[in-house]
């Protein structure tokens, strides 16, 4: 069994390392227990075990008993139900990700969450993100804003990109622009609408674009937010 020490060396990286991130290392100690380890499954005495693995340094015994707080709190484990209070098992979710490595990934996939997003972005989108297909993924979320102004502004499918959005959100006579907006507003508007189609769709639809997870989170979230202004013109 490879206890917390063997995966983490280092007592500073325990004290310095992100609440989250050390309850992936202290899950897969905890998966990795045999049924002569069980005895690790108590937060006290896991807590006790760091403490003497890393020369009884406080900080590590405090930063155990809340990575193993957090383990609890999003249901990768849980109290025993047959034992008294401070022993626990895994959950089924828990028994499904068992390793740091699985549960960055949890984290990751939910760092694009479906109540930021556009209703549009849920089914088409959110999907290639968390099959990390984050240029695909950045691409359809702005077609998507593309095809929402199109509908709503009436233009016909000559238009395509920025000079849709340029013509649908023109300051003077678009028919998305809020015409009792400060002048100054409006073309601002119709800037962020050019700019993020030239920027983010185009520049996608004609070559390949090496793109990261948080860089195609911002991106998709910035989509939803200008898609949810073009409903709100259209309606």
């Amino acid at each position: 069994m490879p206890r917390l020490m063997s995966l983490i060396p280092e007592a500073v990286a325990v004290t310095s390392m992100h609440t989250a991130d050390l309850a992936g290392y202290i899950l897969e100690a905890l998966m990795s227990a045999g049924s002569m380890d069980r005895g690790i499954w108590n937060r006290r005495n896991f807590c006790l075990q760091a403490l003497q693995e890393y020369g009884s340094a406080d900080d590590v015994g405090v930063a155990c008993s809340a990575a193993w707080g957090w383990l609890e709190t999003n249901g990768l484990i849980c109290r025993h139900p047959e034992q008294n209070d401070g022993w626990y098992v895994p959950t089924s979710r828990g028994r499904e990700i068992r390793d740091h490595r699985e549960l960055r990934q949890l984290i990751s996939n939910q760092e694009l969450p479906e109540t930021l997003l556009h209703c549009e972005l849920l089914t088409n989108v959110r999907p290639l993100f968390l099959q990390s297909r984050f240029e695909t993924a950045v691409f359809e979320a702005f077609k998507a804003l593309e095809v929402a102004i199109r509908i709503a502004s009436k233009l016909g499918a000559d238009m395509i990109g920025v000079q849709l959005a340029s013509r649908a959100f023109h300051p003077e006579d678009g028919p998305l622009t809020d015409k009792y907006a400060e002048r100054g507003e409006r073309v601002a508007l119709m800037n962020l609408m050019t700019g993020a189609l030239g920027s983010y769709k185009n520049p996608a639809s004609h070559r390949r674009v090496a793109i990261s997870a948080e860089e195609a989170r911002d991106m998709i979230i910035l989509a939803s937010h200008l898609l949810k202004i073009v409903d709100a013109r259209a309606a």
